[in-house]
């Protein structure tokens, strides 16, 4: 099992449709809507690269989302 963490710059007039429409995606595991440079970071599972990458597309054409950047966890200390 792959987990990633996923930060996502979102247009302004689209934050509260945008937290609906990620609560329902398949392999969404947790959501934070926080403040800096993006908007929410949020935490995926996916089964392997094929299907994280299928996710992250998904994320990435979701309408007003400005930009992404992506982090694949190696390893959970704690």
């Amino acid at each position: 099992m792959l987990e990633a963490l996923v930060a996502l710059a979102v247009k302004p007039t689209m934050t509260v449709d945008f937290k609906s429409n990620l609560a329902m995606m398949r392999g969404v595991k947790e959501i934070l809507y926080v403040t800096g440079e993006y908007d929410f970071l949020i935490r995926v599972e996916a089964q392997n690269t094929f299907e994280l990458s299928r996710l992250i597309e998904e994320l990435r054409s979701q309408e007003g989302v400005e930009k992404t950047v992506t982090f694949i966890v190696l390893e959970k200390l704690k």
